[in-house]
């Protein structure tokens, strides 16, 4: 059926439709445009995140602390004729309402909860295949840090290195395919974890000077919010969105193959 849709309900762990056979691991011939945003339920009004995702005519939106009720509805309106969603149990519980989202212009296919063997998931993967190349899509949102308790602190910077090692080690058991990983990893630019997340993949805002603050909370502005590239992309535009709409920031990255390496004589 045209405009198939993939839904992930509170109690599946994945969908089953698989990546055609045809198609070849790769990046596609032309760039690829994605957004993410943390839309913080959507309190400070739908419309206006509708609108500030759809200023940056994205072909992938990564969706953090949407509501499961929302996902149609801003599916429909941003023109997404694929989605996959499943609960932030990392952060909400195993009843949690609210998680993560991929929204696409361009079918998904084996789409699921991204391994986790400590249990509660933290984010969303799937392939996608453009100019029979298929490649990976992440939407993450890692563990908060609530509050200055020190035990706090060292335990909730704790649980983001795991999320973020066992991310890498699912994908290495992938054998390291084309991978775009984007959303809130609540993880300032500094540290043993960021440290972690940029081995072998690159901050492509950073990299593109367009790492402004992400999360703005009173005085406090920050930047926690990234798009991780593997070796196999090159970003070549991209940005930070002004906006108040959500306590966020949308972020998004126009991204294409990476030249070849030039060997030399």
């Amino acid at each position: 059926m045209a405009g198939a849709v993939l839904f992930l309900f509170f109690h599946v762990p994945r969908s089953a439709t698989p990546v055609p056979a045809e198609a070849t691991l790769g990046v596609p011939d032309k760039p690829i445009r994605i957004t993410s945003y943390n839309i913080l339920h959507n309190r400070r009004g739908r419309d206006a995140v509708i609108h500030q995702i759809r200023l940056t005519k994205p072909d992938f939106v990564l969706l953090e602390e949407l509501d499961g009720d929302d996902l149609r509805e801003m599916s429909k309106q941003l023109g997404m004729d694929y989605q996959f969603y499943y609960p932030s149990e990392n952060l909400d519980g195993e009843h949690a309402t609210w998680g993560n989202a991929i929204l696409a212009r361009h079918p998904l296919y084996d789409a699921r909860s991204i391994p986790n063997p400590g249990g509660g998931s933290f984010g969303v993967w799937a392939w996608s295949v453009i100019d029979n190349k298929k490649f990976m899509i992440a939407c993450v949102h890692l563990s908060a840090t609530w509050n200055a308790n020190p035990k706090h602190i060292a335990e909730s910077s704790n649980n983001r290195y795991k999320e973020i090692t066992n991310l890498k080690k699912a994908w290495k058991a992938l054998n390291k395919p084309p991978i775009i990983v984007g959303g809130d990893f609540n993880q300032l630019p500094i540290g043993n974890n960021y440290t972690e997340m940029t081995t072998g993949f690159t901050d492509a805002l950073k990299e593109l000077k367009q790492d402004d603050a992400t999360f703005i909370d009173g005085v406090l502005r920050t930047r926690i919010d990234y798009f991780l590239t593997s070796p196999q992309w090159t970003a070549t535009d991209g940005a930070v969105v002004i906006t108040d709409a959500s306590d966020h920031r949308p972020i998004w990255i126009e991204a294409k193959a990476a030249p070849s390496p030039t060997t030399t004589p």
